[in-house]
């Protein structure tokens, strides 16, 4: 797999080389030191893969992305030193978000991404992602950002203009609307039961039906939330 390192610090380039090499199948196939070199370097090495940072003089990394056409477009792993920019980074399609200092076994899972989309077609692989499910969802907690499995999501609840992804580990503020994870998750794992609920299907342990056609679902961890009266017969339907 061939990769293209992007950043303006040359020392910063030197010690992700320096990490990539540990893998066999990875070669450097060129460096470039800012937005415009990264253009011009994709439109002529042709990367198998592209490893990006996001602050950088002349463009930064999504404003490069911006201006590659969708069937040039390498898979993208955006390098930076702030954690930020995650939300906009899976946004549009990164492949993974990796912090400064890299981690090697940030960087392994990263690579292992990678080498899920085959070398020879990766671009039609990243245009076809763009229509697949969600496998993945970007949550906000305290500060921080946590990449949640969406398997391990028990259910969506939006309050007010806030949406919350809530796990065993406790609620993440997303930054998506309701209709936005609908259109975006796997239609056999998650169900919409409410206007301010999605949940997943497979966390679901007990239905209880209510007076005038609602129901309640207790789910696995003992959460209740309620089903509308409009939601309950598809939902019912689904399960059998």
């Amino acid at each position: 797999m061939r990769v293209l390192v992007v950043d303006d610090e040359r020392r910063a380039r030197e010690r992700l080389a320096r990490l990539l090499a540990a893998f066999p199948d990875i070669e450097i196939a060129g460096e470039a030191a800012d937005g415009i070199a990264a253009i011009e370097s994709i439109a002529t090495l042709r990367p198998d893969a592209v490893f990006l940072d996001v602050q950088m003089p002349g463009l930064n990394g999504f404003e490069v992305l911006a201006e590659l056409a969708a069937d040039t477009r390498p898979p993208i792993v955006f390098v930076t030193a702030w954690d930020q920019y995650a939300l906009h980074a899976f946004d549009v399609n990164a492949v993974d978000y990796l912090v400064k200092p890299v981690e090697e076994d940030k960087l392994a899972r990263a690579i292992g991404r990678l080498r899920e989309r085959s070398p020879g077609d990766g671009v039609a692989k990243l245009a076809a992602t763009a229509g697949r499910p969600a496998r993945r969802i970007v949550g906000k907690h305290l500060h921080k950002l946590y990449v949640l499995p969406v398997e391990t999501i028990e259910v969506f609840i939006a309050e007010g203009e806030l949406v919350f992804a809530v796990t065993e580990q406790g609620r993440f503020l997303v930054e998506r609307t309701l209709r936005d994870l609908e259109a975006g998750l796997d239609s056999e794992r998650f169900a919409r039961i409410h206007k301010q609920t999605i949940v997943n299907l497979e966390k679901l342990a007990v239905l209880e039906p209510m007076a005038k056609g609602g129901a309640t679902a207790r789910m696995q961890s003992g959460r209740i939330v309620e089903i509308s009266r409009r939601y309950a017969p598809s939902l019912r339907a689904r399960l059998g």
